[in-house]
């Protein structure tokens, strides 16, 4: 019989989590590459099968997945079947990321069965947590950012911060995969339903003008006509407070990438994935934007019309400056495409009513509406709330801004998620079966 070779890492690639992997594999890449003992695999499907066959090749077979709450249900069969593996194969381990291994690491270790959970921080986290497990370099106590099993505990280990997000790149050469490129990290707001500022405790980081001109001109000579940024909120660029904005600084950027790509590629800047804030709506800011990007969509996050409840989700603004937000949009040329969440905890009537108002509104103004149903996520202050329902006065509003094809979204499957998400995060029952 042949001896087995050292280690096998093998990363799950869904839809969801392309954009993700890109920046992961950038990690795993350059680990394989100073580590020639360590192979890398990229499985889009069969990875049970994959994984199967490589437990009986290598030494050690590590099973990296990034994953969000709302495909966790879809992946339960494929989990199980991986742990049942495991029972044959001492030799695989499993390791989850992703905002739902942060939001939830218990969760994540006892009742999705992983062995081990990342939290945050992958430039740091990933090479130190392979190099306990591969090369018995520590323990895991040594490693940050991460949880694990001991005995009858959940252990979580120091949160550290990456000193250095400059020095890997936004992209994955080996496999094609070209992410837009993230100018910003973390967010200091602190809106109640979302994960985000959490995971970096309500720090923001911003890439430098130096790493965005780099692989912008990386990107362009790569052949990509279109540039596309990562940010929590694309007008906010190199803002200290992440709630004040600095038209010099979003210039600066701006420049930077048109010299980077020599004004040959078009440059999208506060639309997905880089949507924007209302209140950075500001003429100022527009002035400059309107000069350098190709987009003319803006995408607006605002999730409610009312008053009241925008204060209670933690928004920050309030919704007269949605109306000024969007007249300067429109006057600028941009087409407002704005995201509405439906069922938010403690949604009253009167809160549907102020809703549907601004709903009439965006629509004879010729805004797009992207609608969401609310859905609990971990890690978030709304993590029991109850599951969103879309309020039976909604649909004919909804119905009718359909015919006038000024309506977007998921929001009737994501009402069927919220209730998978509210019972497993309600519960304590284990979803994968041994």
């Amino acid at each position: 019989m042949c001896p087995r070779l050292d280690s096998a890492i093998v990363v799950r690639m869904t839809d969801l989590n392309r954009y993700t992997l890109a920046y992961v594999l950038s990690i795993l890449e350059s680990y394989v590459f100073s580590r020639p003992r360590s192979v890398l695999f990229v499985v889009r499907e069969d990875v049970v099968q994959v994984v199967s066959k490589l437990a009986e090749e290598y030494r050690t077979v590590i099973v990296m997945y990034s994953l969000m709450t709302p495909q966790i249900f879809e992946l339960v069969r494929e989990f199980t079947e991986l742990r049942r593996l495991r029972k044959t194969h001492d030799n695989i381990l499993l390791v989850a990321g992703g905002p739902h291994a942060a939001g939830d690491p218990r969760g994540t270790l006892t009742r999705l069965k992983f062995d081990i959970a990342v939290l945050r921080e992958g430039e740091i986290t990933i090479p130190k947590l392979l190099d306990v497990i591969l090369y018995r370099a520590g323990d895991l106590h040594e490693v940050p950012n991460i949880a694990f099993i001991e005995g009858n505990d959940v252990v979580i280990t120091r949160f550290e911060i990456c000193s250095n997000i400059l020095s890997f790149p936004p992209c994955s050469e080996r496999h094609g995969l070209y992410a837009p490129i993230e100018i910003m990290r973390g967010c200091r707001h602190a809106c109640k339903y979302c994960q985000t500022p959490r995971l970096y405790n309500f720090r923001v980081r911003y890439r430098s003008l130096d790493y965005v001109y780099t692989w912008v001109r990386h990107y362009f000579r790569r052949g990509l006509k279109i540039i596309r940024f990562l940010a929590p909120n694309g007008f906010a660029y190199g803002s200290p407070d992440c709630k004040t904005p600095r038209p010099d600084k979003l210039e600066r950027l701006l420049k930077t990438v048109h010299e980077a790509c020599e004004g040959k590629a078009s440059i999208n800047l506060g639309v997905f994935p880089s949507e924007v804030r209302p209140d950075f709506v500001k003429r100022e800011v527009l002035d400059i934007v309107v000069k350098y990007v190709s987009n003319r969509r803006l995408a607006i996050g605002v999730q409610t019309g009312s008053n009241r409840l925008l204060r209670e989700i933690g928004r920050g603004h309030d919704v007269e400056c949605v109306y000024e937000a969007v007249d300067l949009a429109i006057e600028y040329g941009f087409v407002p495409y704005i995201d509405l969440i439906f069922g938010l905890p403690g949604e009253t009537e009167e809160d549907i009513e102020e809703t549907i108002k601004l709903m009439r509104y965006l629509a004879q103004r010729g805004c797009i509406i992207r609608g969401h149903t609310f859905m609990p996520l971990p890690g978030t202050p709304y993590e029991k709330a109850p599951p969103g329902k879309i309020h039976p006065k909604y649909i004919p509003v909804l119905e009718e801004l359909a015919r006038m094809r000024r309506l977007e979204g998921y929001w009737r499957e994501q009402e069927e998620i919220a209730q998978l998400i509210h019972r497993y995060l309600t519960s304590s029952d284990p979803l994968v079966q041994e």
